[in-house]
């Protein structure tokens, strides 16, 4: 079960756009969270620096649903996209029993 961790950076002088695309997105349910898929750990945990706005987000995906969840936030991201300024990235990280287990070591 990996995590998915997701990294936005934009410009802080769009700040006010992005927020505004995050409440219409919520107004219109567009997307909602699936507990099916994967389980939200880090809804938004947020850095402003001299490079503008950094997000981060965690999810831990379920057993067999990497390709969804990935397809999942891969349509979010094209939605904020359009904001010009604004980046994505998406990285699978894998949990530490995973981490253990591609060494050899099973954990009790």
């Amino acid at each position: 079960m990996p995590h998915l961790v997701l990294f936005t950076k934009y410009p802080s002088h769009i700040t006010t756009k992005v927020v505004e695309k995050v409440l219409e997105a919520r107004k219109k349910n567009l997307f909602p969270d699936d507990e099916s898929i994967q389980e939200t750990l880090v809804r938004s945990a947020g850095k402003f620096s001299e490079d503008g706005v950094r997000m981060l987000s965690v999810t831990l995906v379920k057993e067999g649903k990497l390709e969804e969840a990935l397809n999942e936030v891969m349509k979010e991201m094209a939605y904020f996209s359009e904001i010009e300024g604004f980046e994505s990235s998406i990285e699978v990280w894998a949990t530490y029993q995973e981490g253990f287990k591609a060494y050899g070591i099973e954990l009790p």
